[in-house]
């Protein structure tokens, strides 16, 4: 699945973010913690490639425990700051100590030149990862707009920590031309994409054979099916036929299927799911 979807926007913001730079101390990049690799992207990582980073793997709540601790180890291993959360409900005094730890090089480096300056940090990732999501349990309290869908943030806001940590969220940022056709399969399954240009049957149908292959066992279990077939258009119909989705003469009503089963794999009803291993 090629995805060419680069709204006005994100030009801006590439440009801006590119300005603002020359401001930032570190950054923390937020992963899917479903797609750490496909939501990497390779833009702004070219972008800050001499930063200190942390990457934060987000929404582990919806992504397989044992994938995503291989994922923690593969970063680590790889010489990475990285650490795993969830915005829905994790740790947020563990995930402000890893961006101090992150930050304290440069302080460090501001002391010893008799500086007591302020740290700045950026949070960047792609569109609906959970950056101001972070910030705002971070913060305390829901300082920025927030929400369950791509392109909720539009401008650089800074929000201040503590007297000696400011964090900037930014708007999500894709690249130009998404080619791989898994990544771009994950990052529109994930939520990174406006459901609105993309064809849903066919992302429905690779998420079916996906599910199918990797974790059978979830999606018989939550669609009460005693058997999958190999064909995608047979699992649909199933479905539609066990939740009652059906038309006039008992025909499946596969539209209908197509938005609850790309809806409910997106909100985590499905189960703990992961498409990348490293």
């Amino acid at each position: 699945m090629n995805i060419n979807w680069y709204p006005g926007h994100m030009t801006k913001t590439r440009r801006a973010l590119a300005e603002k730079l020359k401001l930032i101390d570190i950054v923390i990049e937020v992963l899917d913690a479903r797609a750490p690799k496909s939501s990497l992207n390779p833009d702004v990582e070219a972008m800050l490639q001499n930063k200190e980073k942390l990457y934060v793997l987000n929404k582990t709540d919806l992504a397989d425990e044992n994938i995503t601790n291989s994922w923690i180890n593969y970063f680590k291993s790889e010489g990475m700051n990285c650490i795993a959360y969830s915005a829905a409900g994790g740790n947020t005094q563990k995930l402000l100590a890893a961006i101090l730890a992150c930050a304290d090089p440069v302080i460090e480096k501001y002391a010893a030149k008799g500086r007591n300056k302020t740290v700045r940090a950026a949070v960047c990732g792609i569109p609906n990862v959970g950056k101001s999501a972070i910030i705002n349990r971070l913060a305390g309290n829901k300082k920025l707009k927030e929400g369950n869908k791509p392109g909720v943030t539009r401008g650089l806001a800074w929000v201040k920590l503590s007297p000696y940590l400011e964090i900037m969220d930014s708007p999500g940022l894709l690249w130009p031309k998404i080619e791989d056709e898994k990544s771009g399969a994950s990052i529109a399954l994930i939520g990174s994409i406006r459901q609105d240009i993309l064809d849903e049957e066919e992302l429905a149908f690779y998420l079916i054979s996906f599910l199918t292959e990797a974790v059978p066992e979830k999606l018989m279990a939550r669609y009460k099916l005693e058997t999958l077939s190999e064909q995608p258009w047979d699992v649909m119909e199933a479905i539609c036929k066990s939740r009652g989705f059906l038309q006039k003469g008992g025909v499946p009503d596969t539209e209908r299927g197509t938005r609850m089963l790309l809806d409910e794999f997106k909100n985590g009803a499905i189960g703990r799911i992961s498409f990348e291993r490293p």
